[in-house]
């Protein structure tokens, strides 16, 4: 009888430190490493691309800030098995609407509605590398005012007060400004076109590319029905070419 009961003791006490034991060495023997920052934001990476802007790792989760094509996401991974637990849009990327540009009568009648002076020339040009309108107005008294105009918004972007023309220079001395400053005006170009085709002007518009000689393009519409178009050079007065509505231009004496 005792021999059996030391029998049964010792079964226990085996039985209780082996169940002990496996208690302690089943956890770490099932539980998974955790994956590194790196592989975090790959497995993130694999199912939503973009670009990863913030890692850290709290309680046994990753929290990753995605930058995508749509906006910012807040990602939660598990850290052991890199499987998502949760994802939620943090902030929506803002569309770009396409800018438009503004015509040259739109931005004429905005500038005639804060002067009292006459627009004597209106472009569209390049400068520093961006498309702004340059307006020449010319004041009652006299003066001659340069304004530079945001084609999209039409705000004023700068403006200054043109000098007077200095006293001729011996030949051969002419500089860029000279030229600038004897361009005809709108209502002189009009009055040669009209000379050379009788009508009613419709449109005007000055045109200068880089080192080219400017010119007027003049929109002309006759009794009888038909439209052309005068070319006029802006500093000789010359008719370069006449259009006839579809028809090839008329090349005519610069």
């Amino acid at each position: 009888m005792k021999s059996r009961r030391r029998w049964a003791w010792i079964t226990g006490i085996i039985v209780v430190t082996a169940a002990a034991l496996l208690m302690v060495w089943l956890p770490f023997r099932s539980e998974d490493p955790m994956l590194t920052a790196q592989a975090a934001e790959q497995a993130v990476l694999e199912q939503y691309p973009g670009k990863i802007e913030e890692t850290k790792l709290e309680n046994g989760y990753y929290e990753l800030q995605l930058r995508s094509e749509t906006g910012l996401y807040h990602v939660v991974l598990d850290a052991r098995s890199g499987t998502v637990d949760s994802i939620r849009q943090a902030e929506v990327k803002e569309e770009k609407k396409p800018k438009t540009l503004l015509s040259r009568e739109q931005v004429k009648a905005e500038l005639q509605k804060s002067t009292d002076g006459k627009i004597d020339k209106l472009e569209l040009v390049q400068q520093k590398g961006k498309q702004v309108y340059e307006a020449v107005i010319k004041q009652k008294d006299g003066r001659r005012q340069e304004v530079i105009v945001d084609p999209y918004t039409g705000e004023t972007l700068s403006f200054r007060n043109i000098q007077p023309q200095p006293q001729s220079k011996p030949p051969g001395k002419e500089d860029k400004d000279d030229k600038t400053a004897q361009l005809l005006t709108e209502a002189e170009a009009s009055k040669l076109a009209l000379a050379k085709i009788p009508g009613v002007v419709d449109d005007v518009e000055l045109r200068r590319r880089d080192s080219e000689i400017p010119y007027y393009l003049i929109e002309i519409n006759l009794k009888d029905g038909r439209e052309a178009t005068v070319e006029i050079n802006a500093i000789s007065g010359a008719v370069r070419s006449v259009t006839w509505d579809d028809d090839e231009p008329d090349d005519d004496d610069e």
